[in-house]
Order: structure tokens, then C-alpha cells, then sequence
């Protein structure tokens, strides 16, 4: 991509606002990461975070390092040596607990062994496995397509069509969308940029959101609060596997 037309925001500016939401956490944040892209996926992490606390559930960071939160900016290492948030609510006198998760290995549910590592995951509390896949010479850490409830692609770019197109086969072929029940309800898998679109591209993104169950959004760099606000109209899912909640 030409330089120019790459969206741009200091990264000084993304890691005191990284430091701000930890801090109101208790945590603390330690720089991770060398390039902006890394930033801003812990920035979308934090904002999938906050969807779920301004839609009324409770939040909590776990598996700190001392006091500090460690962020997973690469597909590679074992999710157990870093952290995540865990995210709980009750209803109906049934408690809903989630995980969510950065760079984690989802195994595709319609087909054992073939895996997909999600920039921000979402799963059923306690779902991570490790297990000896025949076409890997090392164990993987993952989490079964049935115990995903969403997913999200973040992109440090701007929007091109190839880009949009391709991201429908990610959901269509890694989440499973029946069983859902709408008492909880999650983002759908979404396609995070923080570029601007141009005409072409909002076109394009009206007619894949139209056709699937995916959100796709633009300039969130300018629009810093579009994933966790309900000002800004966005597409969810239920949750999957109702078994896999306790009653309280």
C-alpha cells in the first residue's frame, strides 16, 4: 500500500490509551510489540473488552504476569503464558462466562485439524485444549470451533476489495452459526480496519453484510469508539453450547 494512503496515528497515542484502560483494571501495561499494528490490535482487543462491560457484564483480567497484563501479538507460543479478560454475566439465574482471547489457534468445526488463528477471540470459559494434531510436529494450544462464540480480523490498513471479499470465508467456514440461542448475545465476526473507505468500498461492505452475518468496519482510528458503542449499528449472534454455562 502506498504510504500515503496508509491510515496514520501515532503510537505513542494508542499505547497511553492501552496504559488508560488497564489502569482503570488495576493492571499495568508493559510495551510489547514494535510496530503500530501491534498496537492497534491491543487497542481493538480493549474496545471488544468494553463492548461487553457497557452491555452489562463484568470484567476481569486474569493470568497476570505480577501486576501486569500481557498481550499475545503473534500466532506463535502457548496461550497459557499470557493473559486474557474474562467476562461474566447472570440471567435467569444462569451465570455466562467468556473468555477473550489475543492470537488464539480456533480449530474449524466442521473439520478436525485444520486451524485459523483469530486476531480476538471469544469462547465458552475453560475451552482451551492442548492437543498432538497429526499434520503438526508440536503440540497446539487451541480452542474447538464448537466453544467459539465470535472472532475478530484486524487489519492496520485501508480497505481494498480483495481484503472484503475474502474475509466472508473466515466465519463461513470457522464459526458455527446454528445452535445459538439469543439470550446473550456477542458481536459478529467483524472485520476491524483503521482506515477510511472510499465510495467503492462502502458499496462493497453493504453488500457483504447484507448477505452475511459479518460486521465490517472503517476508520477506526477516526471513530475510536464504533466497535463497543450502540450509537454506531452493528450485527450480533447469539451464544452457542448452553451446556457449557453453570446456574447460580
Amino acid at each position: 500500500m502506498p504510504k500515503q494512503n496508509r491510515p496514520f496515528k501515532k503510537a505513542s497515542v494508542l499505547m497511553k490509551d492501552i496504559s488508560k484502560f488497564l489502569e482503570k483494571h488495576r493492571v499495568t501495561f508493559g510495551v510489547q510489540g514494535t510496530r503500530i499494528s501491534h498496537y492497534f490490535e491491543m487497542s481493538c482487543y480493549n474496545d471488544v473488552v468494553l463492548y461487553y462491560l457497557k452491555n452489562g457484564f463484568t470484567v476481569s483480567p486474569r493470568n497476570l504476569k505480577d501486576t501486569q497484563f500481557r498481550y499475545k501479538i503473534g500466532a506463535n507460543g502457548n496461550p497459557s503464558n499470557f493473559s486474557y479478560f474474562l467476562v461474566s454475566k447472570s440471567l435467569r439465574n444462569k451465570l455466562y462466562e467468556f473468555e477473550i482471547h489475543h492470537n488464539l489457534s480456533i480449530e474449524c468445526p466442521f473439520q478436525q485439524e485444520i486451524f485459523y488463528t483469530a486476531d480476538i477471540s471469544v469462547i465458552t470459559k475453560d475451552t482451551i485444549v492442548r492437543i498432538s494434531p497429526e499434520t503438526y510436529t508440536q503440540h497446539r494450544s487451541c480452542c474447538r470451533g464448537e466453544n467459539v462464540q465470535t472472532f475478530f480480523e484486524v487489519k492496520h490498513m485501508s480497505p481494498f476489495p480483495e481484503l472484503l471479499f475474502s474475509f466472508v470465508g473466515i466465519p463461513e467456514n470457522l464459526l458455527l452459526q446454528q445452535g445459538r440461542v439469543a439470550a446473550v448475545k456477542h458481536l459478529a465476526p467483524s472485520l476491524l480496519m483503521s482506515g477510511k473507505a472510499n465510495q467503492h468500498g462502502h458499496k462493497i461492505k453493504q453488500y457483504l453484510q447484507d448477505k452475511y452475518p459479518i460486521n465490517i468496519i472503517f476508520n477506526i482510528f477516526g471513530t475510536p469508539s464504533v466497535i463497543y458503542s450502540n450509537s454506531y449499528s452493528k450485527k450480533k449472534i447469539g451464544t452457542l453450547g448452553t451446556g457449557a454455562f453453570s446456574f447460580i
